[in-house]
């Protein structure tokens, strides 16, 4: 009986996206996005085998601490109504403690340092869809799949509006790595991401030709991460900010200067508003976050622990750390880092995307008239988010799944300027 309902509704969404419009991709077959929905349920039902058969600990296990927490704002929705309220829109009446009391995660260890608690979020949201799954965890990884993949096809569909004929299908490839289908497809926060950050980037850079349906879909964007990442949307303001400022400069060296400009500037700003207040001081939220996740580390035991560079409360620290923190995001862990089958596959997909690197480089489309402002934007998006939290996750583990959400964008950025037509027909060419 578990699996009635997880079956119907997966042949339900399968349909959906056969039949509909918008799950359809250039260049690619009708089938493709059944398929890649599929795989996705694979990866999440895979994800939920980990947390429940090699992760026993259900407390501290990451589907589960917001699955089991939810239970108890589901609960008080049949025992005190007025108190399912008050956990549902964030009340601290002391008559909650009943139901708070019970859970886990509700309150984090080390969150001082963030101004959004995304456990809440997740641990609502998985209260409200018990009241569709009666509390069947198969389905909540059913939904968390399908929001993914929602994101996954704006992400998709934005790339393809970049690349030429004949180039479109490629894109698939951005969304293929095994480490980025296990850990944003599931109960994960990472699932949300995806779809946020599909929302925001879509919405974002169609906003001139889509109007008002791209504006909504950026505010859907923004309210997402808002709530489960915030941090990657600040990592994204300062290219937000370039991206449409003198438009019209094409020329690589204009373009350049204009992101070195906007980045120069916001430095500056961060620095002149840092003494106004402590909640405005970028650096010290760096700092603090860096600090607490440190601890929280240390009070986990935890088994991928990795030293990062000790930032303090000063734009200057952070900037030096900047390329310590990229290499870490783009390096670690090593191959005599991994400890398990999931590092040991993203210390390989390290290396395959540094070799892509080394390929795109040298058989970069030297005719192709870039859209550089595109280009800049997307990297400097990667490069900034990379950067910082390789400063801030002192855990392995940890740094693989945040640093999966932007791996599309940094794939496509390998796919657009590198000529796949001399990258894969230079063997035959050659005889």
């Amino acid at each position: 009986m578990q699996l009635i309902l997880p079956i119907l509704l997966i042949v339900l969404l399968a349909y959906l996206t056969f039949r509909l419009a918008f799950f359809r991709l250039d260049e690619l077959p009708q089938w493709t996005a059944p398929v890649l929905f599929l795989i996705k349920l694979f990866f999440g039902f895979a994800l939920w085998a980990v947390y429940t058969f090699y992760y026993t600990d259900r407390s501290t296990s990451d589907i589960y601490k917001f699955y089991d927490d939810a239970h108890y704002v589901h609960l008080a929705y049949t025992q005190d109504k007025a108190a399912f309220i008050g956990l549902m829109t964030g009340s601290e009446d002391s008559s909650l403690d009943v139901y708070t009391g019970q859970m886990k995660n509700w309150e984090r260890n080390f969150n001082k340092a963030v101004p959004f608690n995304e456990n809440r979020f997740m641990i609502r949201l998985n209260a409200l869809m018990m009241f569709v799954s009666g509390e069947n965890i198969h389905v909540h990884t059913v939904f968390f799949c399908f929001l993914s993949f929602i994101g996954c096809i704006l992400l998709l569909k934005l790339f393809q509006s970049f690349v030429e004929a004949g180039k479109k299908k490629w894109v698939l490839l951005t969304v293929l790595f095994p480490s980025f289908l296990f850990w944003t497809s599931g109960g994960l926060k990472e699932s949300l991401i995806i779809l946020g950050l599909g929302l925001f980037l879509y919405g974002f850079l169609v906003i001139r030709e889509r109007g008002l349906a791209a504006i909504l879909l950026l505010i859907s964007g923004i309210a997402v991460l808002l709530v489960t990442k915030y941090f990657l949307l600040i990592c994204l303001l300062p290219a937000v900010v370039a991206y449409y400022l003198f438009v019209n400069k094409a020329s690589p060296k204009q373009v350049i200067l204009k992101y070195a400009g906007v980045i120069i500037l916001t430095l500056i700003v961060l620095q002149l508003i840092a003494p106004i207040d402590k909640r405005v001081n970028f650096a010290r939220i760096i700092s603090k976050k860096q600090k607490y996740a440190i601890g929280e580390a240390k009070y986990m035991k935890a088994g991928s622990y990795s030293e990062v560079p000790v930032v303090d409360s000063t734009i200057v620290s952070v900037v030096v750390n900047l390329p310590i923190g990229l290499w870490d995001s783009m390096m670690k862990p090593y191959l005599w880092q991994s400890r398990n089958p999931m590092m040991l596959l993203s210390a390989a997909e390290n290396i395959a995307l540094l070799i892509l690197l080394i390929l795109a480089l040298i058989y970069r489309d030297k005719k192709k008239a870039y859209d550089y402002n595109l280009l800049l934007f997307i990297s400097i998006s990667v490069v900034l988010y990379f950067s910082i939290i390789g400063i801030m996750t002192p855990v392995l583990g940890n740094l693989v799944r945040y640093k999966v959400v932007m791996m599309p964008m940094l794939v496509f950025v390998l796919l657009y300027i590198g000529d796949l037509k001399r990258l894969l027909y230079s063997d035959t060419n050659s005889r």
